[in-house]
């Protein structure tokens, strides 16, 4: 009975790796990184998604599982549809950026504007995507944890935590490598990095439309 379940949580590592690299879920993090470049940038942006979403996980397993609530339905499908919206608004709001940054003027302003927002900058805006996806996408994840755990509370603890784990080192590797291609592609050609901005911006806006034509 103890290996089963060790079997069956450690099969949480291995779902919650692959649940974290859903079109969304990248779609949303490569977006908000777009702006700028830089490995240890783009790899706090996906901690921050990771813990957000691993957060509303196990908050909704206690809830579910510890206290027998039940989310509502309407909740989980509002969620759903906020991903699309986010998704669509996170697009058009980089498409901003990047036009707003292109008419900043000479390139001593622009590297100056860019430090100062460097500086400034904190990956809220990640953290709270994440807790949106977590919400979302909730039913999905937990719907196995009845089966593993057989109602004991510990194990359903123990599962979702190792389930966030697989989340949050596969966004992790995805980070590496997305911080690594953006630098070298910046590096490469600015005029090449700039489309590639907009290629990011312009998917998350169609993902987005899709994602929310098939909740509503």
């Amino acid at each position: 009975m103890l290996s089963s379940s060790i079997a069956l949580i450690g099969a949480g590592f291995s779902l919650g790796f692959v649940h974290a690299l859903d079109p969304d879920h990248v779609m949303a993090v490569s977006a908000l990184s777009s702006e700028k470049t830089g490995i240890r940038r783009t790899l706090l942006y996906c901690a921050s998604w990771a813990l957000g979403h691993g957060g509303v996980l196990l908050a909704c397993g206690l809830l579910l599982f510890g206290l027998g609530f039940r989310l509502p339905e309407a909740l989980q499908i509002s969620a759903e549809a906020s991903v699309g919206i986010l998704l669509i608004a996170i697009g058009i709001m980089c498409f901003w950026r990047y036009r707003s940054r292109s008419g900043e003027g000479s390139e001593l302003e622009k590297n100056r504007l860019l430090k100062t927002r460097g500086q400034t900058g904190k990956p809220r805006a990640p953290l709270m995507v994440g807790m949106l996806h977590g919400l979302a996408g909730s039913a999905s994840a937990l719907a196995l944890v009845p089966v593993i755990t057989q109602g004991q509370l510990v194990i359903a603890v123990a599962y979702i935590l190792v389930f966030s784990l697989g989340v949050l080192l596969s966004m992790l590797c995805f980070g590496l490598g997305l911080g690594t291609v953006q630098l070298k592609l910046q590096r490469f050609s600015e005029r090449w990095f700039r489309w590639n901005q907009y290629l990011i911006a312009s998917v998350s806006v169609v993902l987005g439309s899709y994602w929310l034509s098939q909740v509503v």
